[in-house]
């Protein structure tokens, strides 16, 4: 996929990645869980998308967030 609109070291944000790191009684009626949620998603596009990869600085700057693991830094146009 080649996104004009996301340029090198611009970032792809998948929000709700959180989902997967929560227990699963937590919130019974909720969309995911374990299997197919956000993150998966997000590891999934990884997979096959080598413009993007992990910006693993920016949990140091985002002490509470919704999208761990989930910040894409573009890595090259």
């Amino acid at each position: 996929m080649n996104n004009s609109l996301t340029k090198e070291d611009g970032h792809f944000v998948v929000f709700d990645t959180v989902i997967e790191d929560l227990s699963e009684d937590s919130f019974p009626d909720r969309l995911g869980g374990k299997g197919p949620n956000p993150k998966n998603a997000a590891r999934e596009f990884l997979k096959f998308n080598d413009r993007f990869g992990v910006d693993k600085e920016i949990k140091s700057k985002l002490p509470i967030t919704v999208a761990p693991a989930a910040y894409l830094r573009c890595v090259k146009d």
